[in-house]
């Protein structure tokens, strides 16, 4: 043997053997002949040769040991592998971090360690070297390229040297190019039944300097990804306790799940890091410098199990829960002004409501009717994403003519009741421009209006003037129910009732080709694909019934209630209704699904008229204003 670099020593294959456990394994465990020897480390064995490679490394003194050339181009033709089956890309171990040191550490090294409150022997002991590394500047903001002193954490793999992580004291860092990633440390996952995970290198050594095995880090923080763990899922962590001691700021609870899901057959827990004082702190070093080893061993073993990410129990849901079970389900309000459909709706916050129907039925104007009706009879305001209404000016003007009863022209009101109508559009209905197309655009716009507008209504008219994504392998009914997710989401999450307009397909043909334009389509019918109805939770078709002799009333309009998801939203039926063009408003009928009822042409805005006061005298003959009912 003879150290051929520092820390670097050339073996013979044969000497190697001779100090190692179970020497036929491809990988195995050998007597350091450096450090062995020492009366605290007798019969123990710190070292991992791997013959695959002809290299090996001391766990616990960090030296580093490689086969004679003769000796590690017989051992590869023993082993019949290469290193590219290693995933080391070609490079040699010993061509991986040869301006990395090991030796004692400089000055300014042990100064930014003092500052981390990190011991030396500790760095040491997981052996983390150093070297300096130029790094590039940026000639945009004034800074020059420079050479930095970096601290050299060593990834190996059953003693083998994989990659090197150089990271200078301002954060600045790289990889050793040409090298796979792999989990920091992981080595020490082979013989520890509890597994410590944490996100960063300084927080593995922190831990480590607090008594704890078995530590090992992601590779690249919150950006490693977990299938750098693939092929050590088996071997060093199954069935082994995980406790993750990573980051509590957001993105690192973000990993955090996902970490927990990805190590979902093990028994997982989280550490919370917190400490008595006011100062702020994310991680195990943070904790560390603040409150020293004791603080972050309390944080540690106050580890808690990490809950089933997705899963959601009664508890959670409680105080909703109890309300019900106090008060019943709460009865949500209907239109008034449809005499006949209150029942049959109950319109609720946070839900989806999907209309078609063939052209002409009137699928937008009955949209625009309860988007009128809610907002005049429940205070619920509304915004409105309509391109096909062009110009907007008119598609406004058709809402106030619903809202007044008439045409909004100076030929059929007051200025005041103009005025009034105007100031009631502004106040309450809110349009989405034109120029948003993408469902992204519309909804985020959308998010503003219920933080600032307090809207409580959306009505989307027509989908087809919605953007589907673009998206390389998807279908166009695949792109439609991610699309259609989107709303919900948004419904649920903001509280919004969610009115969608959506046109049905091409009518079916019957055996003589012609098209069946008297058959009601249904919500499966709607161009596109089947989750128009899976998803919604209100689902009207809108069918406009033939003249006939026996009608009492002309161009009558049937609108079918197909779906109500809960039973306290509504029921299924039918119900009828005409349409007055002079106030654009549909007419409810009577029971019979015929006879008209009375127009309404009344002022929403009108403030209810009060009974009349009248002047009445008292015992004195004086006279004072009394309301008549007094």
């Amino acid at each position: 043997m003879e150290e051929i670099n520092n820390g670097l020593y050339r073996v013979t294959l044969e000497e190697v053997k001779n100090r190692g456990k179970y020497p036929q394994r491809e990988t195995f465990r050998f007597h350091c002949p450096i450090c062995g020897d020492e009366e605290n480390h007798r019969r123990r064995c710190d070292g991992s040769f791997n013959q695959k490679l002809g290299v090996g490394q001391c766990f616990c003194c960090g030296s580093r040991f490689v086969l004679e050339k003769d000796n590690w181009q017989q051992s590869q033709q023993t082993t019949g592998s290469n290193n590219k089956a290693n995933g080391t890309s070609g490079k040699k171990p010993e061509e991986i971090g040869q301006k990395v040191c090991l030796g004692d550490y400089t000055g300014d090294i042990m100064g930014y360690l003092a500052k981390r409150c990190i011991r030396a022997d500790v760095m040491h002991l997981l052996g983390v070297g150093y070297a300096k590394l130029l790094f590039d500047g940026d000639a945009n903001i004034g800074i020059a390229a420079a050479e930095k002193t970096c601290l050299a954490f060593r990834f190996l793999d059953n003693g083998v040297l994989c990659n090197v992580q150089y990271k200078s004291f301002d954060k600045d860092f790289r990889f050793e190019s040409g090298c796979q990633l792999i989990p920091y440390n992981i080595d020490a996952a082979l013989d520890s039944d509890t597994i410590y995970l944490t996100e960063g290198m300084m927080d593995a050594a922190t831990l480590v300097q607090c008594g704890y095995a078995g530590v090992v880090s992601l590779s690249n923080g919150t950006g490693t990804k977990m299938e750098t763990f693939d092929k050590y899922l088996e071997s060093h962590f199954k069935g082994k306790k995980i406790i993750y001691a990573g980051d509590t700021d957001e993105p690192g609870i973000k990993k955090r799940e996902e970490v927990a899901r990805y190590f979902a057959n093990n028994d997982f827990y989280y550490v919370e890091w917190e400490v008595s004082s006011d100062s702020e702190v994310k991680d195990a070093n943070d904790v560390l410098m603040a409150e020293g080893e004791e603080a972050v061993k309390r944080c540690v073993e106050s580890a808690k199990v990490m809950p089933i990410i997705g899963m959601a129990t009664i508890d959670d849901q409680m105080d909703s829960f109890d309300e019900l079970v106090a008060n019943g389900i709460p009865r949500f309000p209907g239109v008034e002004h449809l005499y006949g459909f209150t029942n049959m709706i109950r319109f609720e916050p946070g839900r989806l409501m999907v209309i078609s129907g063939v052209p002409g039925t009137g699928k937008s104007t009955f949209a625009d009717n309860l988007v009128m009706m809610l907002a005049v009879e429940q205070k619920w305001r509304a915004a409105i994403y309509s391109p096909e209404k062009y110009p907007m000016s008119l598609h406004y003007y058709e809402l106030g003519q619903i809202l007044m009863g008439r045409e909004m022209s100076v030929k059929n009101m007051t200025m005041e009741a103009i005025e009034r109508g105007k100031r009631f559009l502004h106040e309450n209905i809110f349009h989405i421009s034109d120029d948003c197309s993408e469902i992204e655009e519309i909804l985020a716009v959308a998010a503003q209006m219920v933080a600032k507008k307090n809207i409580r209504v959306l009505l989307l008219d027509p989908f087809n003037y919605i953007g589907l994504p673009v998206q390389t392998g998807s279908t166009d009914t695949q792109k439609i129910s991610m699309v259609l997710k989107q709303i919900v989401d948004f419904a649920r999450r903001y509280k919004v009732l969610v009115i969608l307009v959506a046109h049905p397909r091409k009518p079916q043909s019957d055996s003589k080709g012609q098209q069946k334009e008297t058959s009601v389509p249904s919500l499966y019918d709607i161009a596109g694909s089947a989750d128009f109805y899976n998803k919604c939770d209100y689902g009207l078709i809108l069918q406009r019934e033939p003249e006939t002799d026996h009608a009492k009333a002309p161009s009558l309009t049937s609108v079918y209630v197909q779906k109500v998801r809960f039973r306290h939203l509504g029921q299924l039926g039918r119900r009828v209704f005409g349409f007055d063009t002079q106030s654009n408003r549909f007419v409810a009928t009577n029971n019979d699904n015929i006879t008209l009822r009375p127009l309404d042409n009344s002022d929403w805005t009108a403030p209810e008229v009060t009974q009349q006061d009248i002047a009445w005298p008292d015992e004195n003959n004086n006279i004072e204003p009394r309301m008549a009912d007094e």
